[in-house]
């Protein structure tokens, strides 16, 4: 019998889990979508790339702690700054005269290569989303016809920007068992040893 009710309880509260998962990933992706959609003109016009923005919101927010979602946008800064690099290195290579789809294909897969060369140093996540990077930037300039290199990097590195803000906004607000109260339950705790330690030293 006690077996039994182990298993349930196991099960309920894998359930749980993941019912707060999905809560707190659907209110991530509210948050950047109500943010494209209904946000500042000047913010709007950096946002050409909305789709990644939930892509990179989905890569983070997901089955993560508060912990996961900082150490996520980290890896967004890391493959920001990769991409603007190679981007920027394209571009004055190559030319953006000289920018047709079959030289953005193998500008593509030169970036692709160099990005995922590093094989322990840069994380699997920041691989991810600078290889989703890489393809917008890419993508998106040879069909403009080499125009507008360096203003749809900063597009798309600014809606990465979004979808990690969004996460980390969505692991705050104070909803029950996210990670705003895991952080309050976290720091009481703390202050408790605190008190404790100095009432042992009085006695």
């Amino acid at each position: 019998m006690s077996e039994t009710s182990s298993i349930s309880n196991t099960r309920s509260e894998v359930w749980r889990s993941r019912v707060r998962s999905a809560l707190r990933t659907t209110l991530a992706c509210s948050i950047a979508g109500c943010s494209y959609l209904y946000g500042p003109a000047p913010l709007r016009r950096y946002l050409t790339f909305p789709a990644f923005i939930y892509s990179t919101t989905l890569l983070i927010v997901s089955d993560g702690t508060l912990g996961d979602t900082l150490r996520g946008c980290w890896h967004v800064l890391c493959a920001s700054i990769q991409v603007m690099i190679l981007s920027l290195v394209s571009v004055q290579v190559i030319g953006p005269q000289n920018f047709t789809s079959h030289v953005a294909a193998l500008a593509m897969a030169a970036s692709a290569f160099l990005v995922a060369l590093p094989v322990e140093s840069t994380h699997l996540v920041t691989k991810q989303i600078a290889f989703g990077q890489l393809v917008n930037v890419y993508v998106r300039t040879s069909i403009d016809g080499g125009e507008g290199f360096a203003t749809h990097t900063i597009h798309v590195v600014c809606c990465t920007a979004l979808g990690a803000a969004a996460s980390v906004l969505a692991m705050l607000l104070p909803c029950p068992r996210l990670a705003y109260f895991q952080v309050l339950t976290i720091f009481s705790y703390f202050l408790y040893i605190l008190k404790f330690n100095d009432l042992s030293l009085v006695m």
